[in-house]
This record gives structure tokens, sequence and C-alpha cells, in this order.
């Protein structure tokens, strides 16, 4: 495991989500109740970047053009509009442990 250092946890208590740049990584980090989810914020559809978060069902979708993606397990749930008949096996997104460590957000990269 190698943990980088991301954000404030503080910036998570405002916000339910943000994007951060790890390495050459771009990952969506999101926090529903007291649990943090990690994915990769570039849809694998268009490179368009996530970012309408659905607490309720652990969903992240993306604004170009509606794919939606299991903040869990990284698969794509809806295939975009412009695809619908896209596998969407091959399409879902890498996902990270996450964790708070001292006021900290740090992912496992």
């Amino acid at each position: 495991m190698v943990w980088k250092r991301t954000i404030s946890s503080k910036t998570l208590e405002r916000a339910m989500y943000a994007s951060v740049k790890v390495e050459d990584k771009v990952i969506l980090i999101a926090k529903v109740g007291d649990k943090f989810y990690g994915i990769d914020a570039v849809c694998s559809h268009a490179k368009c970047i996530l970012g309408i978060l659905d607490q309720d069902s652990l969903t992240v979708k993306c604004k170009c053009h509606d794919a939606v993606f299991d903040l869990r397990t990284g698969n794509m749930l809806e295939p975009p509009y412009v695809a619908k008949d896209a596998p969407k096996e091959k399409l879902g997104l890498k996902t990270y442990q996450v964790r708070d460590n001292n006021g900290w957000i740090e992912v496992d990269v």
C-alpha cells in the first residue's frame, strides 16, 4: 500500500466530494455518512470529469453524457445516453481505498 495525502478532511465536511490529482491520476473522493470512497474521476466513455453524486444510491454520474458508476465497485451501472448499447462491463472505473489520517484524506494508489 502506498498512501498519498490529498486534501484536508474539512474540505469534505463542506462538500460531499472533491476531485484531486494524485501522481498522474485524477481521483474523485466522496464522503457518504462516515465512509470514504475513491474512484477515477475521468469517465471511461469520453474522458469528462465525473461530478454528480447520489448519496442514496452510492453512485456518481458523468456531467457530459450521463454515464453512472457505482462508488463501491467502479462498475458502470448506466451507459452514456449516446452509447446505450456500449458494453457496460468494459467501461468501469478503478476504485481506491480512502482514509482520514489525522485530518488529512489519504488515497491508496
